[in-house]
């Protein structure tokens, strides 16, 4: 009975941490693998028990700060400032007019419908054909190609 709880609980924990990515059940899961195989040893489950918490205190309280460093995210993306991403300087069409940030329109560019903004003082009509300058998250922003000015 005692491997069946085992099993369980490293169950549980790896459906945990799936779900949590915190990366304290993966100690317990190793904690609980432990105590699985001395389960397998007939090992009594209180001698089980006690080894399971020392092995889960030691491998949490010691790996999971190295781990944290390794998966820690350093960059922060701050999505407020432009960036020139892989759709800076494609081309398309407007497929509804676009205006400005209070009135944007949709660009279709490689086959994809997009939100877009311009930064002209007058709308872009549909069927125009743009070209985007920058992005900032999904939104485009775009203006006439130099063909379309003309």
């Amino acid at each position: 009975m005692a491997i069946l709880f085992w099993l369980v609980i490293l169950l549980v924990c790896i459906f945990a941490e799936i779900h949590t990515q915190a990366f304290v059940a993966v100690f317990v899961a190793v904690g609980s693998i432990v105590a699985f195989f001395l389960a397998l040893a007939s090992v009594p489950f209180a001698v089980e028990a006690v080894v399971f918490v020392v092995v889960t205190a030691i491998t949490l309280f010691t790996l999971r700060p190295s781990v944290m460093r390794r998966f820690a995210r350093t960059e922060v993306v701050d999505l407020t400032i432009p960036v020139a991403g892989s759709l800076a300087n494609q081309t398309g069409f407007v497929e509804d007019v676009v205006g400005d940030e209070g009135h944007p329109g949709r660009v279709k560019i490689r086959g994809e419908s997009w939100r877009a903004v311009t930064e002209r003082s007058e709308p872009i009509a549909s069927g125009v054909r743009i070209i985007v300058v920058k992005s900032y998250g999904t939104t485009l922003w775009v203006e006439p190609t130099d063909a379309a000015k003309d």
